[in-house]
């Protein structure tokens, strides 16, 4: 789903935003690592694609 509103972020908040998706970006991939059960692994790879799709466009 695209949305269709800008957020507009301070340079403050731009920079505390993408120090916070980066330290659950490895939390993520930690996890990930040691999820035995697949469908929660699953939910855990689709939120860190989404982690690291808004990190793309944060650092644009």
């Amino acid at each position: 789903m695209e949305a269709t509103e800008s957020l507009v972020l301070s340079q403050d908040e731009h920079d505390l935003l993408t120090e916070v998706l980066e330290s659950e970006d490895g939390r993520l991939a930690i996890e990930i690592r040691h999820t035995d059960k697949r469908a929660y692994r699953e939910e855990l790879k689709h939120r860190l694609h989404l982690v690291e799709a808004l990190l793309a466009r944060l650092k644009n």
